[in-house]
C-alpha cells in the first residue's frame, strides 16, 4: 500500500514506498471546499468502506462550517459576531476559548479581531496609500483588552464591536474534529490523510515526504526548500506572505498584520509548523509569523510535540532544535540545497488562475504551458498537468496542439515529457510559472522570438488556448496582462533578461 502523488498551495507530499499490508489505498478529491480544495487518502479493507468514510467527512465538514464560517450570514458564529446569539455550540465555544488561549500564550501576536486590521489596510490600499498612525493606534488600543468573556456554561459576551475572523483556528478545529470522527465511528481505518488548502492532519504510520515550498521560487516544478519523512500522525500548518499580500501603490506588503502595532509582519517569508493537532499548528503558524524568528522560535521551543520553519526576510531557514519530527529529526530531515538566486530572479515569469466555470459537473482540467521558436517548436514545456492512469491517456491528445507538437518533438529530443514532468491535475486557483533559460534539454534557450501558449482542456467543458509572441533577449518586458477566458480568469507575465553563462562567471 503506498499514498500516491497530490500538490497542495505551500506543501507537496507523497509516500515512500512501504511493506504492503492487507488494506488498499483510497483517493478522495473535491473542489470549494472552505473555498479551496479538499484531498483524502484512506487505507481501508474495501471501496465501500472508503466511500462511506468520504460522505462521513464530507458531512462534518458542512456541519462545522455551519458552525464557524465568516462567509455565511446564516452560520452560528455569524449570527454570534451580529449580536443575536449569546448562548453557542460545544464546537464554538471550543474554538474561541482556544483563540483566547492563543492570544495570551503568544503576548497578543494572535488575535482574532486581525480582520478589523485587514479591513483598515484594504480600504487604504484601495486609495493608493497606507493607513495613518492614528487610525493603526486606535484599532491597536482597542485590541489591548480581551476580545469576548466566555462563561463555562458557553454563555459569551462581547467586549468591543471590532469584526471577528476563525480563519486562524476554523480550518485547523474541522481537520482535528474529522480524524477524531474517523477514529471514533471507522476504527478499522489504518490510515488517514485530510488536507484542505495546505493544512493536513494526518492519522496512522503510513510513510509520507513532504516537500515544503521555497518561498523565493514558488513556481511549479521548482525545487522545493526542504523535504523530509513523515511515518507517525502529526498535524502540519504553513503562513507566508509571498503568495498574498496587499499591493499599496507600486509595492506589496504582507497581508499578515501584527494585533500589537497594526503594521504588517514584514519579519518572515514564510513559517511552516508541525504539531499533535491542526487547530495549534494552524494558529502557531500565523503567530511565529507576527512574533519574527527569534521571539517566535522561542515561543516553540517552550511547547511540547511541536516543531517549525521559519524562511526569514532575507531568505535565511531557522528552525527549532527538533526540527521536524523531535527525536527522529537528525534521520528525517534533508535540506535541499538552494538554487541561485540570481537564476530564480531571471527568465519569463507566468501568472495565472484557473477557475471554476459555471454549471454543474466540473472536472480538473488537463493544462500544458510551454514555448514554442519562431518555427512552431515546443522548445520548453513547464506545465503539464494530466491523469496518467486509465483512461486517462485517451484524453492526453484534447490539448491539441501541445500533443501535435510534442509528438514531433519526442522523435527530435527523445524524451516522454509525460513520464518525466507531468502532475498531476489541479483545481481552481492561483499558480506560476517559471522558464529560466533553458530548453528541454537544459540548454540555454538563443535570444529571438517565442511563443508563449497556455492551452486547457476540460471533460465536460470547454478547449481553449493563450498564445502571446515574445522577444528573448537583452530588453526586459513589464508586466503585461492578457485577456482571459471562461476556464483561465486571468494571466499576466513578465520577462527579465537571462545572464549568458560567460556572463554569469565573470560576475
Amino acid at each position: 500500500m503506498k499514498f500516491g502523488i497530490w500538490n497542495l498551495v505551500v506543501l507537496s507530499l507523497l509516500a515512500t514506498t512501504c511493506v504492503p499490508v492487507a488494506a488498499d489505498d483510497y483517493h478522495f478529491h473535491h473542489e470549494h471546499v472552505l473555498g479551496t480544495s479538499l484531498h483524502l487518502a484512506v487505507s481501508c479493507d474495501d471501496k465501500a468502506t472508503a466511500s462511506a468514510i468520504e460522505q462521513s467527512v464530507l458531512q462534518e465538514i458542512d456541519r462545522l462550517n455551519a458552525v464557524l464560517s465568516r462567509w455565511d450570514d446564516r452560520s452560528e458564529f455569524s449570527a454570534w459576531q451580529a449580536g443575536n446569539v449569546h448562548t453557542i455550540s460545544k464546537d464554538l465555544a471550543r474554538v474561541l476559548r482556544h483563540a483566547d488561549h492563543w492570544r495570551n500564550a503568544t503576548s497578543h501576536a494572535f488575535d482574532v479581531r486581525a480582520e478589523a486590521l485587514t479591513k483598515l489596510w484594504q480600504d487604504a490600499a484601495k486609495q493608493g496609500h497606507v493607513p495613518s498612525d492614528a487610525q493603526r493606534q486606535q484599532l491597536v488600543a482597542q485590541m489591548d483588552a480581551a476580545p469576548y468573556t466566555l462563561t463555562d456554561d458557553a454563555v459569551v459576551q462581547r467586549n468591543d464591536h471590532l469584526p471577528i475572523s476563525l480563519d486562524g483556528l476554523a480550518k485547523g478545529y474541522i481537520l482535528d474534529q474529522v480524524c477524531a470522527l474517523v477514529q471514533r465511528e471507522y476504527p478499522g481505518t489504518s490510515d488517514f490523510l485530510i488536507n484542505i488548502g495546505g493544512d493536513l492532519r494526518k492519522l496512522g504510520d503510513q510513510p509520507l515526504e513532504i516537500a515544503i515550498e521555497n518561498p523565493s521560487d514558488a513556481s511549479e516544478g521548482a525545487q522545493p526548500l526542504q523535504t523530509f519523512v513523515v511515518a507517525q500522525p502529526m498535524a502540519m500548518a504553513t503562513s507566508g506572505n509571498y503568495r498574498r499580500y496587499f499591493t499599496v501603490g507600486d509595492r506589496q506588503v504582507s497581508h499578515i498584520l501584527d494585533p500589537r502595532t497594526g503594521l504588517p509582519a514584514e519579519l518572515t517569508r514564510s513559517v511552516t509548523v508541525v504539531s499533535t493537532h491542526a487547530m495549534d499548528a494552524d494558529a502557531l503558524a500565523t503567530s511565529v509569523s507576527v512574533l519574527g524568528p527569534v521571539d517566535g522560535l522561542a515561543l516553540i521551543e517552550s511547547l511540547a510535540d511541536t516543531e517549525c520553519c521559519v524562511v526569514t526576510s532575507s531568505g535565511q531557514v531557522v528552525t527549532s532544535r527538533g526540527w521536524p519530527l523531535g527525536t527522529l529529526a537528525a534521520n528525517s530531515s534533508k535540506l535541499v540545497a538552494k538554487e541561485d538566486s540570481s537564476k530564480a530572479e531571471q527568465g519569463l515569469f507566468v501568472d495565472f488562475t484557473i477557475q471554476r466555470p459555471k454549471g454543474g459537473r466540473y472536472r480538473r482540467p488537463y493544462v500544458a504551458m510551454w514555448l514554442e521558436d519562431s518555427e512552431g517548436f515546443p522548445v520548453k514545456t513547464a506545465i503539464l498537468w494530466l491523469q496518467t492512469e486509465q483512461p486517462g491517456p485517451r484524453w492526453h491528445r484534447d490539448l491539441t496542439r501541445w500533443y501535435r507538437n510534442d509528438r514531433l518533438r519526442k522523435t527530435v529530443e527523445n524524451v516522454d515529457l509525460i513520464d518525466t514532468i507531468s502532475g498531476a491535475t489541479r483545481g481552481p486557483g492561483q499558480y506560476k510559472a517559471h522558464f529560466d533559460g533553458t530548453d528541454n534539454l537544459d540548454q540555454p534557450l538563443p535570444a529571438g522570438k517565442y511563443t508563449l501558449c497556455l492551452e486547457v482542456a476540460r471533460e465536460h467543458g470547454t478547449y481553449q488556448i493563450i498564445r502571446e509572441t515574445i522577444e528573448w533577449g537583452e530588453k526586459p518586458i513589464a508586466e503585461k496582462k492578457l485577456p482571459g477566458n471562461v476556464e483561465v480568469g486571468s494571466m499576466t507575465y513578465r520577462f527579465a533578461p537571462v545572464a549568458s553563462p560567460k556572463n554569469q562567471e565573470a560576475s
